[in-house]
Order: structure tokens, then C-alpha cells, then sequence
């Protein structure tokens, strides 16, 4: 069992030029963040429950974008207690894993559960998963972005909707833009993209609607590597907005409880890259939400997690478009929560198998 020991900072003036270690950052005060619970985290075994050679052929080069959900009771004759939807960085469709316990062991289910030519909405590939379960009309959505169809412009998402979590019927629409994690809080629906917009729609399968931006450029910037002066970062002038080397938030997870959403994430342009984590309170309208305070959850500290590998400053995109497939870095975070107990699904070494820890709110000093 791994726990954190945990530095609460107002500023940047206590870090130094070595590596990233365990910390708090408080965005208002001390006191302010020590109300808030801090995060333990337990590895389930000492493997991905997903790995390479589990997929066929050269399928296992590339494993990202998990979505796991339990079985709701009302699913006739389900495969198993528990589904693990998954992808490929340009897939050509949506992954399934099925397990009857939650640390596994997963099977893969061939053929996934949504091919490409199955939707009309993208084209050129379907990836990134967000498995929904609507309780009131008993139907699992499936969220996945891709290339818009009509051709042009910025990666969007589309939706396909099922009663049973395997057989999905394509909605055939953009419903917003790419990397969206979804939520329902006080019978009203919301999605979260990485850019840290909130967006709400009247219902599923309806386009979400931009509200307001909840993280700001606070939150990376507390965990900037130029800011922090660490060794070897690029220089902040010369890091471009967009593409492989930029810096900024690659994707995220959320973990919605209470009132309270917790946002887990990864960055472009860390070393290594990890899993962090900021916490929203859902008080008051939600044009006012704002993140607030980022932790360290998890970083690579296991061989399957990359650290046969040097550590270097992680790039955007998909590994294989640098010609590797293992590298230093966790990512794509994804939560899955029953009742007390929480569970993190990260991409390890990269896009190379996807792990499981179990989270455990803590009041260690």
C-alpha cells in the first residue's frame, strides 16, 4: 500500500529544481485545503489488468481511453459484472473487456461493440469512450470522439446508445467536442471536456451546451514544469499552443459524489507524466464552479509502468506517432465509484496496458 506524504504550497517558491514529488497545492489557504479529503492510492496486483498480448495482431501497440462501468441490474443475460470499454489511438472501433470481479481477470470480448462504419457522425477513426448508464431509462450511452464527417476542423464526439452495453445504436450526431466526461447532478446532465469547459444538455443524446469555463489556467499552471524550474523544460516562449510539444492538459476523469467533483488528469510536457488530481465543489450555479487545489495521485514507480525507460518530457498524441509504443508516463485517467469506495483505470507506459489502483480518502499529515 502506497501512501502520499503531503506539502501544502501558496506559491511556487518552495519547490526545486528536482523531480516532481508528492504535494497539495493550496489555491486559497492552507486551511482551506486541509478541509478537503487527500487521496491514498492501492494498486490492484502488480500487472495491467489490460495488456498487449491480450489483443490480436498489433492491436496491443496502442491502449487508451477507458470507461468502466458496472452492469446495471436490469441488463438481460449480461456477460459478466463489469465492463471496460476501451480503445485504440486510431481505432477502428470501440473495445469491450468483461470481468465478474472488478481487479479482473478481464477477457476481451472480440470485435468490441461499435465499429466505425457503424456511425455516421466521424470518420477516419472512433476512439476515447465514455460509457453512460442512465438509470431512469434504463440505457447505456456510449460517448467517442473522432473526425467530423463532413470533413474540417477540431476532433468532435458523437453517441450510440444500448440496452444491454453491447449492442449500441449510433445516434448519428455531434453531441460536442472531443474528450467529454459526462455527469448528472440534481437530475440535470453535464460534460466536462480537458480544456475544462462545462457543458449541460437537455437530455442524452442532445448536444451539450457551453456554460462556463470551471478549470482555468490556474491549474496547470500550479504544476508548470518552466514555473517550477525544472531541469531541461523547454523555455515557456518558445512551447507552442498546440500540437506534440505544447503544455497543457491531455485528458481527464472525473469522480462525481456529493457535491463534490473530483477532476483526475495528466499533463503533455510533464516528467514523467502522472496522474493529478483537482477537486470542484458543485455549489451555487454552475456558471460559478471552479476548480480548486491540485494533488499528486499516482506516477510510474512499476517496470509495466515505464520505469525501465528514462524519464523525459512527454509529448502529445499517440506514442506510436513517434515511432515507440513504452515511455515513462500514466494517463487517461477514469473513475469508477460504488458507493464508498472508488477505483482508477490509467493508461501505463504510455498507451500500453491499462492499470487499476484502488483510491482511499486520507487525513494523513
Amino acid at each position: 500500500m502506497r501512501y502520499h506524504r503531503w506539502l501544502l504550497l501558496a506559491g511556487f517558491g518552495s519547490f526545486t529544481a528536482g523531480g516532481f514529488g508528492p504535494l497539495v497545492i493550496a489555491a486559497t489557504t492552507a486551511d482551506a485545503a486541509a478541509a478537503e479529503p487527500r487521496i491514498a492510492v492501492v494498486r490492484i496486483g502488480d500487472a495491467p489488468i489490460i495488456r498487449s498480448d491480450m489483443l490480436p495482431g498489433d492491436e496491443g501497440e496502442s491502449i487508451n481511453g477507458p470507461s468502466l462501468i458496472r452492469v446495471p441490474g436490469w441488463v438481460k443475460d449480461p456477460l459478466g459484472r463489469y465492463y471496460l470499454y476501451f480503445a485504440h489511438h486510431n481505432g477502428k472501433y470501440i473495445r469491450l473487456a468483461i470481468a465478474d470481479r472488478i481487479e479482473g481477470p478481464w477477457r476481451i470480448h472480440p470485435g468490441g461493440v461499435l465499429r466505425l462504419e457503424d456511425q455516421r457522425a466521424l470518420r477516419g477513426h472512433i476512439a476515447s469512450p465514455e460509457a453512460v448508464v442512465d438509470e431512469e431509462n434504463r440505457r447505456i450511452h456510449l460517448f467517442f470522439h473522432g473526425q467530423p464527417a463532413a470533413g474540417g476542423g477540431a476532433q468532435v464526439t458523437s453517441s450510440a446508445v444500448s440496452a444491454d452495453g453491447v449492442h449500441f445504436t449510433d445516434i448519428g450526431k455531434v453531441v460536442g467536442p472531443a474528450y467529454l466526461r459526462v455527469f448528472r447532478h440534481d437530475g440535470v446532465w453535464y460534460a466536462l471536456t480537458h480544456s475544462g469547459v462545462l457543458r449541460r444538455a437537455a437530455r442524452l443524446g442532445e448536444p451539450f451546451e457551453p456554460l462556463a469555463t470551471i478549470i482555468g489556467p490556474d491549474i496547470a499552471a500550479a504544476v508548470d514544469p518552466v514555473l517550477r524550474g525544472e531541469p531541461g523544460a523547454p523555455p515557456a516562449a518558445t512551447r507552442p499552443t498546440t500540437g506534440g510539444d505544447r503544455y497543457g492538459i491531455r485528458h481527464i476523469g472525473i469522480d462525481h459524489h456529493g457535491d463534490r467533483l473530483d477532476v483526475y488528469f495528466s499533463c503533455v510536457g510533464h516528467r514523467p507524466e502522472r496522474i493529478l488530481r483537482t477537486t470542484i465543489r458543485l455549489e451555487g450555479p454552475p456558471e460559478t464552479w471552479r476548480a480548486r487545489g491540485v494533488e499528486e495521485v499516482l506516477q510510474p514507480e512499476r517496470t509495466w509502468e515505464g520505469t525501465d525507460l528514462p524519464l523525459a518530457y512527454s509529448r502529445g498524441g499517440s506514442t506510436l506517432k513517434y515511432g515507440y509504443n513504452r515511455v515513462r508516463e500514466l494517463r487517461d485517467p477514469a473513475v469508477h465509484r460504488e458507493g464508498t469506495r472508488a477505483w482508477l483505470v490509467y493508461s501505463v507506459a504510455g498507451e500500453y496496458g491499462l492499470g487499476l489502483a484502488e483510491l482511499i480518502e486520507s487525513r494523513l499529515p
